[in-house]
């Protein structure tokens, strides 16, 4: 079933499109629709059944079937429970428990006329899902260009590429924005350019790139969920004040029914969710990449080839432990996921009703999948936060210089080498980075602790993704 968010913003956005006018429902049904937002109902719905035509018709019907005394709902966390309710679990309500909980009559809770109609058309469950995305979309993109302030910050990389200069003569408003995130969050380093290399591998010279087109890529898909939350996309749909019809010369053509009467319902197709399609797809793609580069500096902080001296995989004990090694696994899976993922939905289509929906714009599809995408690459990052503090404990609490020779430890000194690492303190640590950087340092080391032995690790990523991320976006 749907998550209670996307629920909930399908209801209040069916909610505002009633309250444009244009959509022939009672005032009652306003105010009913207002009391299950009030209340906090979740009807449960099910994830699939909805090619994004006609509107997400199948979603939306068991949405408000509930209505008629059909199907089950829960109560939102916060919502006012009913006496004796155990918070711990959801409780599942039968819909026809819905008129007592809302201090509605049953009858009246029925759909009259249009609001059959207008209750089940419109893309309302495609644009929740667009608009949630967006809003976590903007946070992985502040979180991204944090990662990789961080990375270079433990490979003593260089700030030349992030000079104000470089992106104003692109003149791209994203990179722009994250070049000067990433200048910013690197203000006061004591350990930037210490490698003295002429550039840095692409996954960090060219972050402000990758990560400023995916923030533009951000902002054409919150221009669509801002206009779709606040549209009317039912039908029909009534413009009562309008009076006479745009072009004059049809009106002999129309049914008699409809002529010489100014309140004229429009049969038109503002249910096509091809917008909302187009634009998660686009936002699939957009965050894939930010995934995308930020698994290549996971892998970059690891190898000890690139890594400016750091020990392979970040581990003590070399031969017996292998470090975050495994991480790293987990983020290419997550990456190689995404880009299965990010294929479009939005360039499929199949003919439904008859042939008569014969193009539909699978928006469901494309913002379902956009979720999973999302959820990925929070992961992802998570990774590469937690890979790059234990680079910052190496880089920092050792003194690692990014130029020394590399030196071949003996098992004794490998010994003595492990126990000093253990007596590194994350406060010490902090000092040593960027004064803006600390607090991401800081925010992985208050749940996850240094990995000094072998140890599971999905619980690490989890606790740093919770700790960075909002979590409500779940597959």
């Amino acid at each position: 079933v749907f998550d209670a968010e996307v629920v909930r913003g399908a209801l209040v956005t069916r909610l505002n499109a009633f309250l444009r006018g244009n959509s022939g429902v009672r005032r009652t049904m306003v105010e009913i629709v207002q009391a299950m937002l009030n209340r906090g109902i979740i009807p449960l719905v099910p994830l699939r059944g909805s090619v994004g035509a006609s509107g997400d018709l199948a979603p939306l019907a068991h949405t408000f079937a509930t209505l008629l005394g059909v199907g089950k709902f829960y109560l939102a966390d916060g919502a006012p429970a009913l006496a004796g309710q155990d918070r711990l679990k959801p409780v599942l309500h039968s819909a026809s428990e819905l008129p007592k909980m809302l201090g509605f009559d049953a009858q009246e809770m029925k759909p009259t006329f249009k609001e059959g109609l207008a209750l089940v058309n419109g893309v309302n469950y495609s644009a929740s899902m667009l608009a949630l995305g967006v809003l976590d979309a903007e946070r992985l993109a502040e979180i991204a260009d944090a990662a990789a302030s961080l990375t270079l910050e433990a490979l003593c990389g260089c700030t030349r590429a992030l000079d104000p200069k470089v992106h104003e003569a692109r003149g791209q408003s994203g990179q722009i924005r994250s070049a000067a995130r990433m200048r910013e969050l690197l203000g006061k380093s004591r350990l930037a350019e210490r490698a003295g290399a002429v550039q840095d591998s692409y996954s960090l010279r060219c972050a402000p790139q990758v990560h400023g087109a995916s923030r533009d890529a951000f902002a054409f898909a919150r221009s669509i969920a801002e206009r779709e939350i606040n549209a009317a996309t039912d039908n029909p749909l009534f413009f009562p004040e309008d009076g006479e019809p745009w072009d004059l010369q049809f009106r002999a053509n129309w049914p008699p029914t409809y002529r010489g009467d100014h309140r004229l319902a429009y049969s038109a197709g503002n249910f096509h969710g091809q917008p909302i399609a187009i634009a998660a797809d686009l936002l699939s793609i957009a965050l894939a990449e930010l995934a995308n580069i930020s698994e290549r500096r996971t892998q970059m902080l690891l190898d000890g080839n690139h890594n400016r001296r750091l020990p392979q995989n970040l581990t003590t004990r070399p031969g017996v432990n292998s470090g975050l090694m495994i991480a790293q696994y987990t983020a290419a899976s997550l990456v190689s996921e995404n880009k299965v993922l990010a294929h479009p939905a939005s360039v499929d289509s199949i003919p439904t009703a008859a042939n008569a929906e014969d193009h539909v714009s699978m928006s469901t599809h494309a913002a379902r999948k956009m979720r999973t995408v999302l959820r990925n690459v929070q992961n992802v990052l998570a990774i590469e936060m937690l890979v790059v503090a234990q680079a910052l404990d190496w880089r920092v609490g050792m003194s690692i210089d990014p130029i020394a020779p590399r030196v071949s430890l003996s098992m004794e000194e490998a010994e003595a080498q492990a126990r000093e690492f253990e007596r590194v303190r994350p406060a010490q640590v902090a000092e040593g980075i960027a004064p803006n950087l600390r607090s991401f340092y800081r925010g992985v080391r208050d749940v996850a602790p240094p990995v000094t032995r072998d140890r599971p690790l999905s619980d690490d990523i989890r606790r740093v993704r919770d700790a960075f991320f909002s979590v409500r976006t779940k597959r």
